[in-house]
């Protein structure tokens, strides 16, 4: 049998689960925020996600307010 690993984050708030490839809009602590960005890669303190350029960027979880 094939098993597959996925990472995936959790709002524990409301229990929402964000995986690689959805299209998330992302809210900072400092008020700015980026729309209409895909999750590339999940890591153990924050994600990258492309946004339409030709390079990934990062974030930390402990920087976001809210992920939607």
């Amino acid at each position: 049998m094939n098993y597959k690993v996925e990472k995936k984050i959790i709002c524990e708030e409301t229990g929402k689960e964000f995986c690689v490839g959805d299209t998330v809009s992302i809210r900072y602590s400092n008020g700015g925020g980026n729309g209409c960005c895909e999750i590339t890669k999940i890591t153990g303190t924050g994600f990258h996600f492309n946004n339409g350029g030709k390079r990934d960027k990062n974030v930390q979880l402990k920087d976001i307010t809210e992920l939607q």
